[in-house]
């Protein structure tokens, strides 16, 4: 029996019959990219949401913004989601910034600086080689008053520092005050790339102890602790003191490598992978054989802690001062398509002895507390309960 149909209802059956086969073909599409892509349903509702974001800003928002800092911040929220303080978003600049400073170069006027808080004070650490400051013959010690019209007093230091920035080649007039002289000076500086001091030695009063202060372990570093010690033995050390107090570490092969010169033969470190993958760094036989201590505190992290705990459990140097805080990844740069980059937690690093460092820390043979406002760069030898503990234990 025949049956007609109306040309509205044709066009109707027509339009369902294609919207049926649209969603039937959009699903198939989405579970073959599903199939092929792992992840892209998770993407597409990220990316979705992240779009929807914006869509309403551009169209309520009645202010001003940079999209690329908007773009930004909301990767480094992700980031910051993932709960570890040690995995970061950084943007294309500040990876530039990033690599130049962990491959053992400083940017800028040449200055390791140290801000003392209870007397509002930019002290110089340290002047490194090559720089105007060396030019200039600028001391540890001496302090930096003010920067480009901006003052410590006046505008805080932050202010101070943030002035001292500035494009490559281009100088800055900074305000010194030379604790040598009493006088102050405003000098010009030019801005531009200089090996940074990341380990240096010096013998103390004792006439007898090397002690060597290691900033950081960025690249090269591990080359100038082996300068510093053997300077130190030449000059009749008998004994080491390493003091990497408020050392933020830096790079496994760099702390490894210092430590593979003092180590006897055995293994330094062990890196595994999320996927079980191990890397193993070892020790030669070639080590020193002279009394050592490790100064720490709180602020000595990741490779700074490794290098306590590895001289710890074999019984090469005795720990003193406060207890660290236990870090145990470690993490590499994955570099993305517009030159930001994901600094991301990917290994778990174990010491000599197979321990994970996660949330223990190393445990001080001698705890020693530094008292309140106390300033390692600074203190006077008899002024520095930890340096003198160390030197006791020796005795002992």
């Amino acid at each position: 029996m025949a049956h007609n149909i109306s040309s509205s209802k044709a066009v109707a059956l027509c339009a369902l019959t294609a919207v049926t086969v649209f969603t039937i073909s959009y699903i198939g599409m989405e579970r073959r990219l599903e199939s092929l892509l792992p992840g892209y349903q998770a993407e597409a509702e990220i990316y979705g949401k992240i779009g929807e974001i914006r869509r309403t800003i551009d169209a309520y928002y009645v202010g001003e913004y940079d999209e690329q800092d908007a773009v930004d911040m909301a990767a480094a929220g992700y980031v910051a989601g993932i709960g570890d303080q040690w995995s970061t978003y950084m943007s294309k600049e500040s990876y530039d910034e990033y690599k130049l400073s962990f491959s053992g170069q400083s940017f800028g006027i040449g200055l390791f600086t140290s801000y003392v808080a209870d007397k509002n004070e930019l002290r110089i650490v340290e002047v490194f080689p090559g720089s105007d400051g060396e030019t200039l013959a600028l001391q540890k010690g001496d302090l930096i008053l003010g920067a480009e019209g901006k003052t410590v007093d006046k505008d805080g230091y932050t202010e101070v520092v943030n002035a001292i920035a500035g494009e490559e080649g281009t100088k800055a007039q900074v305000t010194i005050y030379r604790t040598a002289t009493g006088e102050t000076e405003t000098v010009e500086m030019e801005r531009k790339t200089t090996e940074q001091v990341m380990a240096t030695g010096w013998m103390l009063e004792d006439g007898k102890t090397g002690m060597v202060r290691i900033y950081n372990f960025r690249k090269g570093s591990e080359t100038q602790m082996i300068d510093a010690v053997d300077a130190l033995i030449e000059q009749g050390a008998e004994r080491l003191v390493f003091d990497v107090r408020n050392n933020p570490g830096g790079s496994v092969e760099s702390v490894c490598d210092a430590l593979d010169y003092l180590l006897p033969e055995g293994d330094i470190m062990t890196l595994r992978t999320k996927g079980g993958d191990e890397t193993i760094y070892r020790s030669d036989a070639d080590e020193i054989n002279l009394p050592m201590a490790v100064l720490v505190n709180a602020d000595s992290i990741s490779a700074a802690e490794f290098f306590a705990a590895a001289l710890q459990e074999y019984d090469k140097a005795i720990i003193v001062g406060g207890q660290t805080m236990g870090k145990g990844y470690s993490q590499q740069n994955y570099v993305l398509s517009d030159g930001s980059a994901l600094h991301l937690s990917d290994q778990e690093y174990f010491t000599p002895q197979g321990k994970s460092l996660i949330g223990t820390g190393i445990t001080p043979d001698v705890p020693t507390d530094a008292p309140e406002g106390f300033d390692l760069y600074f203190a006077a030898e008899e002024d520095d309960p930890q340096l003198q503990a160390s030197l006791s234990a020796l005795d002992d």
